[in-house]
């Protein structure tokens, strides 16, 4: 990954935590936007296309966040509140 790739990625991932919701599962609102920065983080390796609206961040990509100076990674955690909804993407059935 060149320099200008890690710069570009930084922005990119950046705006993907600070506009997209989600902890373990991202979720784009089916903004083509979001759609595309998820697509584009994965094609890095950075994260992991869920379904066609849905992403999921990748132990590198975690990783990549903390070498930029991400230090809220908790907020990628998935945590357990008592009456929470938490969203669940299934595979589709082998046929």
């Amino acid at each position: 990954m060149t320099e200008n790739e890690k710069k570009i990625l930084s922005a990119l991932a950046s705006m993907v935590i600070q506009y997209l919701e989600g902890r373990e599962v991202v979720d784009s609102h089916s903004m083509s936007a979001g759609e595309e920065a998820i697509e584009v983080l994965a094609a890095f390796g950075l994260m992991e296309v869920v379904g066609t609206r849905f992403g999921r961040w990748t132990e590198e990509g975690k990783t990549f966040l903390r070498e930029m100076g991400y230090t809220r990674l908790d907020r990628l955690e998935q945590v357990d509140h008592l009456g929470a909804i938490r969203l669940v993407v299934m595979p589709k059935p082998d046929k």
